[in-house]
């Protein structure tokens, strides 16, 4: 009996091997084509698309044909009303499409597969991290874009004079620069919580309620007063809202609506450092999370 002759045509090759910035961009790509495969995905790019239009008839409302309507109204409008809400209203939209990836792949036991697909826990955490962020600040640009334009549009059929859009540019690129943190964020806390369901009322409670919670407590302790400025979410809102911008006599109600006295960029450094150390930790969580659990 001759054994099997194996011929240079049908013997097996190894597979080439893939280097860290080929998987990495591997895992980015299948990241994105699993986020555009979502219906659900869609259609909340649609109602983001719908309301961003709309924001043209919220200025009409506070539009007065005798006298230009002021940046900071219009840059709080196309950033949903951060002023008003604690938080962009676009994030509770983001905050759907950036918890998605980690804790369905954790819950539905897919992990593994990613893993051995990205070449890694690491790789496939950052390819995550990376995809919400572009997506948090593309979402956030368009939306900005339109809201703009909507804006532009309304005030023009109404007869009203147009703001300096040049002083509006500001403001949008901070809340692009937010919501860009903000999915990163939301990676970084499923990934940590592993539960989706937490992780989003963690997210949407602690920066409306819990962190004012935490900040009205920190008075009462000594020497602990001035350490609410430096919360993670009150130094967002004081990133996304200039008090030095309003009117002197709005100014006091704006600044206990923000509820921290850190300037601009000193609460865009402290926001963005917060995200980074938030990241971190949903590394850390990530790559130790037990595979048979996950």
């Amino acid at each position: 009996m001759t054994a099997p002759v194996t011929t240079a045509a049908t013997a097996p090759t190894a597979p080439a091997p893939v280097g860290p910035a080929e998987a990495f961009r591997r895992a980015c790509r299948y990241e994105g084509r699993h986020l555009r495969a979502l219906r659900s995905t869609w259609i909340l790019l649609g109602v983001v698309a719908l309301l961003s239009l709309l924001t043209g008839v919220t200025i009409l409302l506070d539009a007065d044909p005798r006298h230009t309507v002021s940046p900071v109204a219009v840059a709080d409008a196309i950033a949903w009303t951060p002023l008003a809400t604690q938080v962009p209203a676009l994030c509770f939209f983001v905050l759907v499409l950036a918890t998605g990836p980690v804790s369905t792949d954790l819950v539905r036991g897919v992990a593994r597969t990613t893993w051995l697909a990205v070449n890694g826990r690491g790789t496939a955490y950052a390819a995550k991290c990376v995809v919400g962020c572009l997506t948090g600040s593309a979402v956030a640009a368009a939306s900005a874009l339109l809201g703009s334009l909507s804006c532009a549009v309304a005030l023009a059929a109404a007869g009203a004079p147009q703001p300096e859009w040049s002083e509006v540019l500001a403001p949008a690129a901070r809340f692009v620069g937010w919501m860009a943190c903000w999915a990163v964020l939301c990676t970084a806390v499923a990934a940590m919580l592993r539960n989706r369901t937490v992780a989003v009322l963690l997210l949407v409670l602690w920066p409306l309620l819990g962190e004012r919670l935490a900040g009205m407590l920190l008075r009462y302790l000594p020497g602990l007063s001035g350490v609410s400025d430096w919360l993670p979410f009150a130094a967002g809102r004081a990133m996304l809202t200039d008090v030095s911008a309003y009117a002197a006599d709005d100014r006091p109600f704006a600044q206990a609506l923000v509820g921290s006295h850190l300037s601009t960029p000193v609460a865009t450094a402290v926001f963005c450092l917060c995200t980074a150390a938030v990241a971190a930790a949903g590394l850390w969580a990530y790559r130790r999370r037990d595979i048979t659990s996950a």
